[in-house]
């Protein structure tokens, strides 16, 4: 019998986590307010001051604009999708600013990555 109980209570502990984790996965509408970076320099980044150190010109060098953008926000970098990134791309060649780049982006994030719907200077 405890056998039983102990079996029944690990399925139902799993299909609980499975829960969770389907949960977390699905889209969700969000607005930010971050740094915009390139993906190659945003992996490094661990802070924000660092991310508004990081320079246009270096976002837009061939190898790292190739490698898409994304947004330090909230503590941690996010990448944009390849929509995202060539919105980001587009209000990057037409910044006056050499650094601090903030933006807003709104759109859906699904793991980690935001499928951007529209795109902004702050």
């Amino acid at each position: 019998m405890m056998k039983k109980i102990v079996r029944v209570s690990l399925v139902a502990a799993s299909m609980a986590m499975l829960t969770l984790t389907a949960g977390m996965a699905q889209d969700k509408t969000v607005t930010l307010t971050g740094h915009l970076v390139d993906q190659m320099c945003g992996a490094e980044l661990k802070d924000a001051a660092k991310a508004a150190e990081h320079s246009k010109e270096c976002a837009l060098m061939d190898h790292c604009a190739a490698s898409g953008f994304g947004l330090f926000a909230d503590g941690r970098y996010m990448k944009f999708d390849t929509g995202g990134s060539k919105k980001a791309k587009e209000l990057l060649e037409k910044t006056k600013k050499e650094k601090d780049i903030v933006v807003v982006a709104e759109g859906t994030l699904n793991n980690g990555v935001l499928t951007v719907a529209g795109l902004r200077e702050k």
